[in-house]
């Protein structure tokens, strides 16, 4: 089963791999884009939350019941959760975990999902704020475990009201956004990637051990981010897709390799690249024949279907029979022509992978004997290694070779599904209990008051319910003698896009009016709005009013709540109000853009062409317009118009000197829909200026072979070589792009970079950073080295060891430079073969004539 992104995506379809048919399934009823989502112990998916906007989540939920297609919608989460993960527990539970809320702010709070209630049991003693899409995996000991994204690890305990305690910290030294993970064996976790710009480091950490903790091993040949990682039924692991730029998706760097890592050796192999770009919203999933689905990506509605290796090794196993359900620990028979020559039985939890992350695939093991014509299998003996559900059984003989699965389901009970009648549709914009600005002080506040633009400054804040006299308040308001006839209440809360009706109740005693972004949208008890004039009568206690309000009264972004409550009268002895909004969304979320690079701090040089790189949500796009503006936004010129929306331009910087440089990217037919630069840039003639900085991208090549003598030439082929940004080198822990290191360490490593210049250079500086020596020559000619009194030779190491990297600078003329393509090539030496680790990173600052 699969969905759709953006505003299509309640538009689930059925793919058959047999037939390669496609079938539309039943809509969900909501959004489902954006949603975590994990399997029950009887088969059905859990789908938690959904997209009202990027960064604003739904709180719906809903089960898939794949047997019957049908789709059963829960009661709601706490809040919204864009970005969720789902993780099956030992119990049959699902813990849902992370997103952002409807108002874009994270929902701190976990929930499990108890089957057996049809009830959410909330986690209030885990309240974190986390990462979207947190890397979450059932641990050996029961425990859930968060790898990633962050540094920071960490266990979760979901008893009673649940409670967090402190893991490992990664090695690597920056946050893995974008990178992907694994779980690999029971309590063995692989990370590999992500980071922005990206990496290839990997890491692995084993649970099992008495005290975990985080290693780094062999690298990815390719930095990586918005890839997919895939267990296979050889206990090998998938690496496919994503790309090596920088941003959140791009597609000018794609990665069409295929990688294999082999948990055995912990080493890497490269095998037949995909022949689309697969990165931002991509999935791969493994079938149960062996083979692995590749498809989507943002924009991209294709699919691939990959052979690995041990399909090309010789004849597979078959299975003949197998039972459809096994208890923990049950030794089970499995028919088999092929009995004698099995040497492997692997186990794997089916697939469910959104966002380059699967929420449920986990990988075992399983202990077996033979006998003619059979095995006798051992089913895992412990839920905590094997959540209770789903899994493809595969048997392996002594070349590798799978089998096509069998689907066993282990543990947990039959479920029906919920007969509880479905819950409101509408997501909570303002909540009872809320936080309000209010004015007590029985005064005028004027006519404008409920204008959006209003200054409430002054006004005091507190939670609802708000009032006096019935001691129920959270927040007590001041009572005059005799009580005043009026008091003013205030909120903003935001819309992320179209509104298509909302729901309003409202607790009261005794009149009162809402205001909508200064027009009045409901009100009862109340025919006069003068601050003087009191209700029209009485309420009872904590009486509760509802309206229903057209989504035209909305829109989208900030909006403004104004609520006047009357009282009845001067001797009234009490006064209440709470308020809350439910909003329900038109069917496609509102389209939106944002502007990644530049995004302001950048120093440009006239007449260098800069790379803008942008993303767009939303499938309603017409034609971009990039403006410019010199003076921090007072004025805006227009670029060019009429730009496809590619998520790239090339932009040649103008000769308009600035310290105060934005741009804006928008849709040219509809003005709401743009970004510009957070902050400002620089536009400077100065004749110093910064040509290379460090953390740009180099190709390099890191093989151990000489690559002769015309390696230095601008016109030299490097096209078998790798890039990476920096930091590039082995065994720091620090670098963005992880060298291959060789046994004994490669003597010599290899870096090139272009640079074109469009006037004549006077001098240069250059910061390089090395470890061991260095040896940097522009277009040819030898400019700076240290180190390197043994020569150049490919074969030879450096002259001078050093303990850890350093940064070292020099300034040389700039005679080498032409106006025009330059190229900047650099040796990096190792100072003996035992040496553990290497580094290279540059900045280079030029001054014109």
């Amino acid at each position: 089963m699969w969905f759709s992104e953006f505003g299509d995506g309640d538009n689930p379809h059925l793919w058959d791999p047999q037939t390669n048919a496609l079938t539309a399934l039943p809509k969900a009823g909501f959004n489902i884009f954006c949603a975590g989502h994990a399997f029950l112990p009887d088969g059905r998916l859990l789908v938690a939350g959904g997209h009202i906007a990027d960064d604003a989540g739904l709180p719906y939920a809903t089960l898939f019941n794949p047997f019957t297609n049908t789709w059963t919608r829960l009661p709601n989460m706490n809040a919204g959760r864009w970005y969720p993960t789902v993780t099956t527990l030992p119990n049959g539970e699902l813990l849902v975990i992370g997103g952002a809320k409807e108002d874009t702010s994270k929902n701190l709070v976990p929930q499990v999902w108890q089957p057996s209630k049809n009830a959410w049991r909330t986690l209030s003693g885990a309240s974190l704020e986390l990462m979207y899409y947190p890397w979450m995996f059932v641990a050996p000991n029961g425990k859930s475990f968060m790898a990633g994204y962050w540094k920071p690890s960490r266990f979760l305990s979901t008893d009673s009201t649940g409670a967090w305690t402190s893991g490992p910290r990664t090695r690597y030294a920056h946050s893995r956004n974008a990178g992907s993970a694994a779980l690999y064996e029971p309590g063995k976790v692989l990370i590999a990637g992500g980071d922005n710009p990206p990496t290839n480091n990997v890491e692995v950490i084993d649970l099992n051990a008495a005290t975990p903790a985080w290693r780094t091993v062999a690298p990815m040949r390719y930095v990586r981010r918005q890839h997919n990682t895939t267990l296979l039924p050889d206990g090998t692991v998938l690496v496919t897709g994503g790309h090596s730029g920088p941003g959140t998706d791009n597609p000018r760097f794609p990665r069409y390799e295929t990688e294999l890592w082999n948990p055995t050796s912990e080493t890497w192999t490269e095998l037949a690249p995909i022949s689309a770009y697969r990165g931002y919203h991509s999935t791969t999933l493994l079938l149960p024949d062996g083979r692995v689905l590749s498809a989507g990506g943002r924009g991209v509605r294709t699919q691939q279907v990959f052979s690995p290796p041990y399909l090309f090794k010789g004849a597979r196993p078959t299975i003949s029979s197998a039972p459809t359900s096994v208890a923990y620990g049950e030794n089970f028979r499995v028919t088999t022509p092929n009995a004698a020559l099995i040497s492997k039985v692997s186990w794997i939890r089916l697939g469910s992978v959104t966002h380059a992350f699967d929420e449920n695939q986990r990988f075992q093991w399983l202990k077996f004997t033979a006998s003619s014509g059979a095995l006798t299998i051992t089913a895992p003996t412990q839920a905590n290694t094997a959540p209770p559900g789903h899994y493809l059984l595969f048997l392996l003989n002594a070349n590798r070779v799978p089998s096509v699965a069998k689907i066993i389901r282990i543990g947990g009970t039959s479920s029906q599904d919920p007969t509880d009648p479905p819950p409101d549709t509408g997501y909570t914009a303002v909540a009872f209990g809320a936080e309000w600005k209010y004015d007590d002080r029985n005064v005028d506040p004027g006519a404008g008051w409920t204008a959006p633009t209003f200054n409430d400054a002054a006004w005091k804040k507190g939670p609802a319910q708000l009032g006096y006299g019935d001691g129920d308040e959270a927040t007590a308001l001041s009572a005059s003698t005799p009580r005043q006839p009026s008091v003013y209440f205030r909120r903003k809360f935001m819309v992320h896009g179209m509104v298509d009706q909302a729901r309003l109740k409202v607790l009261h005693d005794d009149g009162f009016v809402v205001w909508l972004n200064g027009t009045q949208v409901f009100s009862k008890l109340v025919n006069n709005t003068a601050h003087g004039a009191y209700a029209q009568g009485s309420s009872s206690d904590n009486a509760m009013a509802e309206a229903t309000l057209p989504g035209a009264r909305f829109v989208m972004g900030e909006n403004t709540l104004a609520v006047m409550v009357k009282q009845a009268n001067a001797t009234s002895s009490d006064l209440s109000f709470d308020l809350e909004l439910k909003v329900t969304m038109q069917g496609n979320a509102h389209s939106s853009l944002v502007l990644e690079s530049p995004n302001g701090g950048e120093t440009l040089r006239p007449g260098n062409v800069q790379t803008l790189h942008w993303m767009s949500h939303g499938s309603d796009f017409h034609t971009l317009r990039l403006q410019f503006s010199p003076d921090n936004g007072a004025h805006w010129t227009t670029v060019k118009t009429g730009i496809s929306d590619t998520g790239f331009f090339d932009w040649t910087v103008p000769s308009t000197p600035t310290s105060q440089g934005l741009l804006r990217v928008g849709d040219a037919m509809r003005p709401d829909i743009f970004d510009q630069t957070d902050t400002a840039f620089t536009i400077s003639t100065s004749p110093r200026f910064q040509a290379v900085g460090f953390g740009e991208y180099w190709t390099f090549d890191d093989r151990g072979v000489d690559p002769g003598s015309a390696w230095m030439a601008l016109g030299f082929d490097d096209g078998a070589w790798r890039s990476g940004p920096a930091p590039l080198g082995y065994g720091a822990g620090d670098e963005h792009t992880v060298l291959d290191k060789a046994n004994p360490s490669q003597p010599s490593l290899y870096f090139r970079k272009k640079l074109t210049l469009g006037e004549a250079i006077r001098s240069a500086n250059v910061r390089v950073l090395h470890d061991d020596g260095v040896a940097l020559w522009v277009n040819g000619k030898l400019v700076y080295s240290r180190y390197m009194e043994n020569g150049f030779a490919h074969g030879t190491f450096a002259s001078g060891v050093l303990k850890e990297p350093v940064i070292s600078t020099a300034t040389f003329d700039g005679g080498p430079f032409v106006v025009g393509e330059n190229i900047l090539t650099v040796m990096v030496k190792q100072a003996n073969g035992s040496s553990h680790d290497a580094a290279f990173d540059l900045e280079l600052n030029l001054e014109t004539r």
